[in-house]
């Protein structure tokens, strides 16, 4: 099991009347991100794939004094999250050894990442490497009804884990290799032609194939979303093995070939 550490920057307006969240909101949040990427039993995510990544809020910050593992900052030009991030040198610990995961606006979004770590140029262990998600959308219960189960973050840590959307260049080519290299770059996810969102049950994909609305890497509600697939599990433990290596501690996780981008050597089999 890998476990990263997680620090919490809840960033709220002048006066800290907007965008505030309890010590217990931050816990359900961690809760929810273990349950899915753990696919723990009696849980929504249980039918999923278990990752074999946990998320602990960090017990000691950079320079080693106990921390509860949460920050708060009231201002409001850094609630609003603002482009280029107003906030990212001032507040970010240690990027190549905690996942900064903050809350403020969003930019009015439900949460991003401002980069996959695999892109070209990507600021992966700068203060720019973060999880933003809107307040509304952060915690369990949350106060949108469509959005309150916490799989925003889960979503966006996915991302932070290097994985793209699943229809992501839309259908693809349905068959290995060609679908390493193409839509969502993973072969065991059903291709999509477009996002869905709401929970459209019976939806199509791709070549008469169902709509992966459950997936995570979907925008669908988050009573809708409920796995990663065994790919999904192997890329993001790759991408902690290749482009975050002080994150968590990771050992040799596999040895097909896998991790190095050799895909056409690995099969679900073999493991």
């Amino acid at each position: 099991v890998l476990a990263i550490q997680v620090v919490v920057h809840i960033i709220q307006n002048d006066g800290c009347v907007a965008g505030g969240l309890t010590d217990e909101q931050v816990a359900s949040q961690i809760t929810v991100m273990n349950e899915d990427f753990r696919a723990l039993a009696d849980t929504p995510g249980d039918g999923g794939v278990d990752s074999g990544i946990e998320f602990v809020l960090a017990s000691l910050d950079p320079q080693g004094n106990p921390t509860t593992g949460i920050t708060r900052d009231c201002n409001t030009v850094w609630y609003n999250d603002p482009s280029p991030c107003a906030y990212c040198a001032a507040l970010a610990w240690d990027p190549a050894r905690y996942l900064n995961l903050y809350t403020n606006t969003a930019a009015n979004a439900r949460g991003y990442v401002p980069f996959l770590p695999a892109q070209p140029g990507a600021g992966v262990g700068t203060s720019l490497d973060r999880v933003v998600i809107n307040t509304l959308a952060f915690g369990r219960p949350g106060p949108i009804p469509a959005h309150a189960g916490g799989r925003t973050v889960t979503h966006e840590v996915g991302h932070f884990l290097g994985l793209y959307h699943v229809y992501f260049n839309g259908c693809g080519l349905p068959t290995p290799p060609d679908c390493y290299a193409t839509s969502d770059l993973l072969c065991d996810t059903a291709p999509d032609a477009a996002a869905h969102d709401i929970c459209p049950v019976g939806a199509s994909g791709c070549n008469g194939v169902l709509a992966p609305i459950e997936n995570y890497m979907e925008l669908t509600d988050d009573g809708c979303l409920e796995r990663f697939t065994p790919e999904q599990v192997r890329r993001m433990r790759c991408t902690l093995q290749h482009y975050r290596p002080g994150l968590a501690t990771v050992p040799a996780i596999f040895s097909d070939g896998f991790e190095s981008g050799g895909t056409n050597l690995w099969s679900l089999t073999t493991g």
